[in-house]
């Protein structure tokens, strides 16, 4: 039983091309029978001994659906006859989503989806990531090198999903870097927000807030909405380090900051255990700093490194942080 696109006048708006322009090529070669435009998809599919066990009866006699059937199938009983929102890859544009279109609103005379969001494909190192060049990683296997949910989440989000995501573990690192940044600005609003005194501000929370939000609204803009993010921070450490922003704009930027995270889901989600010797260590190593001994400061260091943790040195004293290995 195929599905005939002729009778369906939508077919190859989302893709974009001219039926009379569709050519035989592997993206159509799924199904080989005699069909009256090469376009033409299986609905259903009569049984061969290829396919074993997988049958059902029909009218038609004993098969099973096409390809494309299964995804309509599911989207309608779970969801109903219209969709918001359905993701997919760039590769499934045609024709398996062109498929669903047609056979699903075919049969609803509804609109199936109302917005389609296709992502690119993800690299490692320039690559497409298979078992069998040795490039592939799990989300397991990241925790496991010591980069953080955080972490993982900002570097697969900072790309737009409908550009190619190449994956490095220099990559990872800029964006463990990315988060220490924001994490320290987030500590300097805390401790700013507990201040008494009152100064004069000239921080504008309403214009990044509008930003933020235009950005996501361009066919969520991730650049753009975090170049905002991180444009802030710059802005308001600057007026922090010029004894310009008090404590009430201190705490306007935390409410905004928590308006952003909703969104972005990007503070950590856990306190860090630091194991006691590694807390010993970074406590010498905090008093050989006050006594200018940078030799025992900088062997210190390298001890602390070599249990698996980094020390930073900031304004607001020493930061510990998993180290993460690479590669």
């Amino acid at each position: 039983v195929y599905f005939r696109i002729n009778k369906f006048p939508d077919y190859g708006k989302l893709a974009h091309f001219d039926l009379t322009q569709l050519q035989s090529t592997g993206r159509v070669k799924h199904d080989e029978y005699d069909k009256e435009h090469i376009g033409d998809f299986a609905l259903w599919k009569a049984w061969d001994e290829e396919d074993g066990d997988v049958a059902w009866e029909s009218p038609w006699g004993p098969g099973r659906p096409g390809w494309h059937i299964e995804c309509s199938a599911m989207a309608t009983a779970l969801l109903g006859d219209e969709i918001d929102i359905h993701c997919g890859g760039v590769d499934n544009i045609f024709p398996h989503h062109e498929a669903e279109i047609a056979q699903s609103e075919g049969v609803t005379g509804k609109k199936f989806v109302r917005y389609w969001l296709h992502c690119a494909h993800l690299l490692v190192d320039g690559q497409k990531m298979s078992k069998s060049l040795g490039n592939f990683y799990t989300l397991p296997n990241l925790l496991e090198k010591g980069y953080t949910g955080c972490e993982i989440r900002y570097a697969l989000m900072r790309v737009h999903y409908r550009a190619p995501l190449n994956f490095t573990w220099d990559g990872m690192q800029e964006a463990r870097q990315a988060l220490i940044r924001t994490d320290e600005w987030l500590a300097r609003l805390r401790e700013k927000s507990r201040e008494t005194s009152v100064q004069r501000s000239t921080s504008n929370v309403q214009r990044p807030t509008q930003e933020f939000e235009e950005a996501l609204d361009e066919d969520l803009n991730i650049s753009a909405a975090l170049g905002f993010l991180f444009e802030t921070i710059r802005e308001t450490n600057r007026a922090m380090d010029r004894n310009e922003l008090d404590a009430s704009s201190a705490n306007a930027w935390l409410d905004w900051w928590k308006r952003v995270n909703n969104v972005l889901d990007l503070e950590t989600e856990a306190e860090v255990v630091i194991p006691a010797e590694v807390a010993q260590l970074a406590k010498e190593r905090e008093n050989t700093r006050r006594e200018k001994n940078w030799r025992k400061s900088d062997e210190l260091r390298d001890r602390i490194a070599a249990l698996g943790w980094e020390v930073r040195d900031t304004n607001d004293g020493q930061k510990l942080t998993p180290r993460a290995s690479s590669g």
